[in-house]
């Protein structure tokens, strides 16, 4: 609903520029917010808006995307319209005013003219003037004598008026989805008792009625369209049609790095794609009492380090399968090991991880996912960390002998510092020796790199307590 107070042009010979003061009004008018354009359709675009833009439209349409009063359910025009009493006296109204002849002085109304002739105020309509001229008066002189008693002697006359429009084509319509917008006024009158102004105040009363959607009706009706449309049925049945599936599994144990072979399936008699995408949504850990901390949703829908799935997504053609293979990775990989604590300390307090795969389905042309979720559990056994213990070694060792090489081939330059250290501490030759038999305790450790870590170990702390 919208107000609009104006002021139109003054004196009697302006009917002309009052008629562009309200196209220009109409036309130029426009509002912030943006047209949308699927609430009109729902609510449903006044029929009495829609008469008036097409009276018009070029010449009303303030620019796209912003709403003007051709698209409100509801306008009211109101204020000192300026619209005068034509081809009668001074004398004359005065006599027709006291004898409240008042049907046949709107005949002399120029704006009722004008709105006769589609000129202004197009679609708009006005309750019945039942009241007094409202112009023009002298200030503080109450009742009907006192109209203009100057030198002008302005002719009695209709400026103040109030006109709307409502969002029906016709007044007899009735208020409906299409019309959401029934108005009628109450009470249109002037308020003669005021004196502090030239006019008389009028006041207009109106009644609206406002329609409105009931939402369960709105969703029954909505459903027997798409219980009897046999095309948006089988439009539906489209969007939310999923092919057959079958995945060969819903658990999966592993252990000691293996690899799982997941068969998915597509048994469509449709001649259907189905399109897979395999994600990893839970994960939790099992303590060694076999009490499961709970599942817990991870940051994002990918899989741990330790396991692998490949192909993680992809397309099955109708009638064949797709092989996915489910690997679990070094367990030194996991990223649930702290950093703080060493593999075997962390392999007696957690041996056991369980995640659950995600493996949604769908066809080219559905909306509608399917998910088949398959509960894996990875068991890092003792064994196996022992085994990774060692190859850690291993590599350490090798590193170990790496560097061995490359200490020889710095002795010179490491001789040389030990002779400046000399002059410098006193006792760097006794750190040069104890670096050089390090050296060889390398030598030795690279040639007998098959002997467990612990032995290594107590033959260096025997060989640094001899030195000591």
């Amino acid at each position: 609903m919208c107000f609009v107070n104006c002021h139109f042009a003054a004196h009697l010979e302006a009917v002309n520029r009052r008629n562009a003061d309200f196209d220009h009004i109409y036309r130029t008018m426009a509002f912030t917010r943006s047209s949308n354009l699927l609430d009109n359709v729902t609510a449903g675009v006044s029929s009495a808006a829609q008469m008036l833009r097409g009276t018009d439209a070029a010449a009303i349409s303030p620019g796209k995307g912003k709403p003007d009063l051709a698209e409100a359910d509801m306008v009211i025009f109101c204020g000192d319209l300026n619209y005068r009493l034509f081809g009668i006296s001074y004398d004359e109204a005065r006599d027709f005013v006291s004898q409240r002849c008042f049907d046949w002085l709107r005949e002399k109304d120029q704006l009722r003219a004008e709105m006769k002739a589609g000129k202004v105020f197009q679609g708009m309509r006005e309750a019945i003037i039942k009241f007094p001229p409202t112009y023009k008066f002298d200030k503080g002189k109450p009742g009907l004598g006192g109209y203009d008693s100057g030198e002008k002697k302005r002719i009695p006359a209709w400026c103040d008026r109030v006109l709307y429009r409502d969002s029906r084509a016709a007044p007899s319509m009735p208020c409906s989805l299409g019309s959401p917008v029934a108005a009628s006024i109450l009470q249109y009158d002037a308020c003669m008792e005021v004196t502090d102004s030239d006019h008389k105040p009028v006041r207009c009363k109106f009644s609206v009625e406002v329609s409105c959607v009931d939402r369960s009706v709105r969703r029954r009706e909505f459903g027997k369209i798409f219980q009897y449309n046999d095309k948006i049925r089988s439009i539906l049945e489209e969007l939310y049609y999923i092919p057959e599936v079958t995945v060969s599994t819903s658990q999966i144990f592993l252990q000691n790095q293996e690899t799982f072979s997941l068969i998915i399936t597509n048994r469509s008699t449709r001649q259907d794609n189905v399109f897979f995408q395999i994600t990893c949504q839970y994960q939790s850990t099992v303590d060694k009492n076999k009490q499961t901390s709970g599942y817990r949703p991870r940051d994002s829908f990918c899989f741990p380090r330790w396991l692998k799935v490949t192909p993680a997504a992809g397309m099955i053609k109708s009638g064949e399968d797709e092989e996915i293979l489910v690997h679990q990775e070094e367990f030194r990989n996991s990223e649930n090991i702290p950093e703080v604590m060493s593999p075997r300390k962390w392999s007696e307090e957690t041996r056991e991880e369980e995640v659950i795969l995600m493996i949604n389905v769908k066809s080219s042309g559905s909306t509608k996912v399917r998910t088949h979720h398959v509960h894996l559990s990875c068991r890092f056994s003792t064994d196996a960390v022992c085994m990774l213990s060692r190859n850690s070694s291993t590599r350490n060792e090798g590193s170990s002998h790496h560097r061995s090489n490359s200490s020889r081939r710095n002795e010179g330059n490491t001789y040389q510092r030990s002779n400046s250290s000399i002059r410098n501490e006193g006792s760097s030759h006794h750190r040069s020796s104890l670096q050089q038999e390090s050296v060889s305790n390398g030598s030795r450790r690279n040639e007998g790199s098959s002997h467990p870590r612990s032995s290594l170990q107590q033959e260096s702390t025997s060989d640094m307590n001899k030195y000591k």
